[in-house]
């Protein structure tokens, strides 16, 4: 049983909730290649700005910053056969975000679905050769902003300091009742498969290292209402207010806007770890990952840059006090914030966010049943 507190710096953006989480993956040193036993894991995400030790949303140039991202996630590894094993994981995340003008504060819940089948083409303690194919599933749950400040206008919405606002005209008429709509209800999920191979071997002063090649490809759906951005009476869209045009800045924020219709993002990744045994109490792990990302049918945001490569680099020291107790402490780094690893935080209007690094801190217990 693993029992995980993260402290992760999240990725703000109109309306996602995104946490690092690559546990089946970070577990592949521990992977022994004689023998294996069931676990159960649990772990729980934590983050807000007393834990940005890398400064991070200092360096952000926009008005959303990170305020606080919770995340639960149950796992289940399971061998199957001799030759075969079976992983699955369930994450829920909660993300909140502060920002400068409306909304002032967002808030956003997702969850994600993982699994992956894992196939030993050859094991044995110095040298093993396995294969990985699985399937993730992750969801935002939909946001409704109720106003949003653009271009000097603010759509609303119930607020107050609303310019421009529609209210349900059946309703006041048969009840008198004033009701608003909000300026934008949102969500976006993700369905991909992932496909690799994994080599272990044994290096001389006791070093266990392994190699690995992965191909991923998620299709990213996002989409959003807005009766305020649907408007298409042309004396409508001709009105000015403040000295904007209504047409001009719906047209404006709808090309700033996560596209509406689905793209596909493809990621190879190689990556190199080890492991390093320093007595029969202490050891270390430590891996290189690299990211190198595609996008099909995807229209970008020609006001600011697309990114297609992250490099993540991943420590942990271990303390054994029992043969059944492991205790770590993770750290891990990336040059562009989750590029490759959680593409349903990344979209045209998000991917300012991805020229900033990304940090995150760990720590946990692993359990291993008695045999």
């Amino acid at each position: 049983m693993k029992n995980a507190l993260k402290l992760a710096f999240a990725v703000p953006a109109l309306a996602h909730s995104a946490t690092a989480v690559a546990d089946i993956e970070f577990s592949r040193p521990l992977n022994n290649a004689g023998h294996e036993q069931a676990s159960a894991q649990v772990e729980f995400s934590y983050f807000d700005l007393s834990f940005d030790l890398l400064n991070y949303a200092d360096k952000i140039q926009s008005r959303s910053k990170p305020e606080e991202v919770q995340g639960l996630s149950l796992s289940l590894h399971m061998p199957l056969a001799q030759r075969i094993s079976f992983d699955y994981q369930h994450t829920d995340t909660l993300s909140k975000v502060s920002r400068s003008a409306q909304p002032y504060e967002l808030e956003t819940d997702g969850f994600e679905h993982k699994l992956q089948l894992n196939y030993w083409l050859s094991r044995n303690p110095r040298f093993s050769t396995f294969l990985h194919a699985g399937l993730t599933y992750a969801k935002q749950k939909p946001v409704e902003i109720d106003c949003y400040e653009y271009s000097g206008l603010i759509l609303g919405g119930t607020c107050e300091e609303a310019d421009i606002r529609l209210l349900d005209g059946q309703a006041l008429i048969n009840e008198g009742k004033r009701i608003y709509y909000p300026a934008l209800s949102t969500d976006a999920n993700t369905l991909g498969f992932a496909i690799g191979a994994t080599v272990t071997n044994n290096w001389p002063a006791g070093i266990e290292a392994y190699q690995y090649i992965g191909f991923e490809q998620t299709k990213i759906n996002v989409r959003y209402e807005s009766d305020v951005l649907d408007v298409q009476d042309p004396f409508a869209l001709n009105l000015s207010y403040k000295g904007y045009k209504l047409g001009d800045v719906i047209s404006e924020l709808r090309d700033e806007l996560p596209q509406d219709t689905p793209w596909l993002e493809r990621a190879w990744s190689v990556e190199a770890g080890a492991k390093r045994n320093f007595g029969a109490k202490f050891f270390i792990t430590g891996s290189l990952r690299h990211y190198r990302v595609n996008r099909i049918d995807y229209l970008p945001n020609d006001e600011s840059e697309d990114f297609t490569h992250n490099t993540v680099l991943n420590l942990a020291a271990w303390y054994v006090p029992t043969k059944a107790l492991k205790i770590y402490l993770r750290g891990e780094a990336t040059t562009n914030n989750v590029l490759g690893f959680e593409p349903i935080a990344y979209n045209r209007k998000s991917n300012k966010f991805f020229a900033h690094p990304f940090g995150q801190l760990s720590i946990g217990f692993v359990f291993a049943p008695p045999e």
